[in-house]
């Protein structure tokens, strides 16, 4: 095919047979190029999480949006901005799928200029180029907001950000609620691939932006207070060789003894 990264393909780890598969651009809208020009990467899947709580996926597209899916490739809603989409390839009509941005008192944000991201609300900001979906405890999304330089379409300062977002499925809503990384600017601003984890334990956030381009290229692991935004912890790394500018692709909390 003329296409990569948009298949999702479930195998059975004893039979190793094919359990499902997932075809984006049946789900999606393939002619979408409102964050990206490439007809075969259109898409770059860089992550699929389970959700266990309705049975249905969450995948990363990097360059269209975060997209949930049933197990019968049917979108359930879509993250990112409302700019551009229409029919996917199976005859849907996208725009029926757009979650809602709430402000912090859950009231609608209906500008069309902060819909179709173009500015951002002081309450919430879309994600952009974004990696590392994972669901937290709550049942929030967190994941690593990269921004590139293409944040809010080209007029943004550059800032990459560890962001949580609330999203009501049955009413096609997503409020933000918390958020890290803005603040430092360039220092900390991933143009490509990086983590953001949730540590229940403690309470804290790995903020991980793996392909800093500051000067020099290096990566950075911060750990932060989720309650105060403190950084508990902080190792900055720099690669013999930066390849393609990347130091890391993900981190991981791991205990030293077990």
């Amino acid at each position: 095919i003329s296409t990569v990264e948009d298949f999702i393909i479930e195998i059975d780890r004893t039979t190793k047979q094919i359990i499902n598969t997932w075809d984006l651009k049946a789900a999606l809208q393939y002619s979408r190029q409102t964050l990206n020009d490439d007809p075969v990467d259109w898409i770059h899947t860089n992550a699929v999480i389970y959700d266990e709580s309705d049975n249905t996926i969450i995948i990363s597209g990097r360059t269209q949006a975060v997209v949930k899916l049933d197990q019968n490739n049917n979108v359930v809603w879509v993250m990112g901005n409302h700019a551009g989409w229409g029919t996917a390839g199976n005859g849907a009509d996208l725009n029926n799928f757009l979650l809602q941005p709430l402000d912090k008192n859950n009231n609608p944000i209906t500008d069309a200029q902060v819909l179709n991201g173009n500015i951002n609300h002081p309450d919430f900001e879309w994600n952009w180029y974004q990696h590392a979906p994972k669901l937290m405890p709550n049942g929030h999304i967190i994941l690593f907001d990269n921004g590139t330089n293409k944040r809010n379409f080209g007029n943004s300062t550059l800032y990459s950000r560890a962001v949580e977002f609330e999203i009501n499925t049955a009413g096609k809503t997503v409020k933000q609620i918390w958020q890290y990384g803005k603040e430092r600017g360039p220092a900390t601003f991933s143009n490509i691939v990086s983590d953001a984890d949730f540590l229940s334990a403690s309470n804290h956030v790995i903020f991980s932006p793996g392909s800093v381009n500051n000067a020099t290229n290096y990566g950075k692991v911060a750990e932060v207070d989720y309650a105060t935004k403190d950084v508990v912890f902080e190792a900055t790394i720099t690669a013999p060789t930066a390849w393609y500018g990347i130091t890391f692709h993900r981190t991981e909390r791991m205990k030293l003894y077990e």
